[in-house]
């Protein structure tokens, strides 16, 4: 049985775990929804830190205001208890919601539906309303239970409970990504996260039957039926990890088996098991087909493993595919593809970077497709840095081929720059548009542009004259000894 101090810091180890683990799964989850850059991470921590702090400065004084507004209106006295219960209770029941996928869907679509498109405004809105109130009552939890100590050992009492709060944080940071996230998944693990808070209910309540209790309980039956299993199984969803939400589906009138990740396509098949994705099709029928055809073994480096559909029919060359959710590979088997990767084909669980910043064994065809969609892009494998390490890779008359969702004819900075950064590293180059578009669509909104991007090929092949860099001039051209 714990004493009055040892629960004291309980309750500080476990606001500072459930602060900093709500913070990380908001990371995770708004993926599919607006993406995964810096500007979204910044806003998703100010709208910690920021409430955290006014928290700390609000709840050295908060009992004292809560107990002159009890006098003044002539009400039972409110006890430090109460308050940490009425905070702790709000924020249960805030974040139940916010952190729910089921209501991520229907949030988002509102704000769609409401012309808000623009995605640093959708992580705005959904920090302020999800995460600045409850993070500012459980930043209140410390300075609250300061009140319970003697004044004369406050430097001491302060810094323990500064311990134990960071303490909390750091479990929270790593426990709920490295192992909960990983093994019972993103819904489960925020079960798990707002099982802490109720069990802070159940330490703070005097009565093994109270109010406070039942209300805990009917949040906590809320908080089931938008995470729980059956619900994940209803929406068709397989794999639910740090790094991707995982969904099968398959049309039972045409056959077709799909699998999204993180809200977006990533493989297709039909009864017939033909790809279905004319970019994956391009891809097969012009790089894949033709080394299949050859004697020679071939090695084939594939970097976003998605569905292990590209060079699903190949046999004979022997492919490497690099994801860095290692949940895809039993996804594939189990629920989207039905069957075990053949022999000539290995799959390594490693970030993307990482692999070929680290890897030396060169290939015969390297194919990049590790962009989900239009805001789920890896930040870290559109740099130069990262295109001069996979140049490396590549053997003598090896072809890259990276797909790139980008405006087609360059309707925004995105599409300029990659390609600025692409030609700085290969300067002759094929780019391939795969779809039909149109160079005088109206783009005029973010929507509108969004609907414009198209799966755009970067090609290069490392011949040995790729890297000639003589143009013609009027003073010297030597074309028609060029053409023979």
């Amino acid at each position: 049985m714990l004493n009055k101090t040892q629960l004291l810091f309980l309750v500080i180890l476990i606001e500072g775990y459930v602060v900093l683990a709500s913070e990380l799964i908001v990371m995770r989850l708004l993926i599919p929804f607006v993406g995964s850059g810096t500007e979204i991470i910044s806003i998703i921590i100010s709208a910690v830190l920021l409430p955290l702090a006014v928290g700390y400065h609000y709840g050295g004084s908060a009992f004292k205001r809560a107990y002159a507004r009890t006098r003044k209106d002539r009400r039972n006295q409110l006890s430090i208890r109460k308050i940490l219960l009425k905070n702790i209770l709000t924020s249960l029941f805030i974040l139940s919601i916010g952190l729910s996928y089921v209501f991520l869907e229907i949030f988002f679509e509102i704000l769609s539906i409401v012309g808000i498109h623009n995605r640093l405004a959708q992580t705005a809105i959904f920090s302020a309303i999800f995460l600045v109130t409850p993070v500012f009552l459980l930043g209140q939890t410390v300075p609250l239970i300061s009140n319970y100590f003697s004044r004369k050992s406050l430097s001491e009492i302060t810094g323990r409970m500064l311990f134990f709060s960071t303490t909390g944080s750091f479990l929270g940071s790593v426990f709920s990504t490295i192992v909960l996230m990983t093994l019972i998944g993103v819904h489960n693990t925020v079960i798990v996260t707002m099982g802490l808070l109720g069990f802070l209910v159940v330490l703070l309540v005097r009565r093994a039957i109270a109010y406070e209790i039942w209300v805990c309980a009917f949040i906590f039956l809320v908080l089931f039926l938008l995470n729980g299993s059956p619900t994940m199984k209803e929406l068709n969803i397989v794999s639910n990890n740090a790094y991707n939400t995982a969904m099968v589906d398959t049309d039972k009138k045409t056959g077709t088996t799909t699998l999204y990740l993180n809200r977006s396509t990533s493989a297709a098949f039909d009864k017939e098991g033909n790809n279905q994705f004319d970019y994956s099709k391009f891809f097969e029928s012009n790089f894949i087909a033709p080394l299949a055809k050859t004697k020679t073994v071939h090695d084939i480096l594939i970097v976003g493993a998605g569905g292990f559909s590209a060079g699903y029919q190949d046999k004979v060359n022997h492919y490497i595919y690099v994801d860095i959710d290692k949940a895809l590979k039993e996804v594939s088997e189990k629920y989207f593809r039905g069957e075990k990767l053949p022999a000539n084909k290995q799959f390594v669980a490693a970030s993307a970077r990482a692999f070929v910043k680290d890897h030396d064994k060169k290939y015969d065809l390297i194919f990049i497709d590790t962009f989900t969609n239009v805001i789920s892009v890896p930040m870290e494998t559109t740099t130069r840095e990262f295109l001069l390490d996979v140049k490396k890779l590549l053997k003598d008359n090896g072809v890259l081929v990276i797909n790139m969702i980008a405006s087609p004819d360059f309707r925004d900075k995105f599409s300029v720059r990659y390609d600025n950064t692409f030609a700085s590293v290969f300067p002759n180059y094929s780019r391939q548009i795969i779809t039909d578009f149109s160079p005088w669509a109206d783009t005029s909104d973010s929507i509108k542009l969004r609907t414009h991007q198209r799966n755009v090929f970067y090609i290069y092949f490392n011949r040995p004259l790729t890297n000639d860099d003589t143009v013609y001039t009027d003073d010297l051209n030597t074309f028609s000894l060029d053409r023979n």
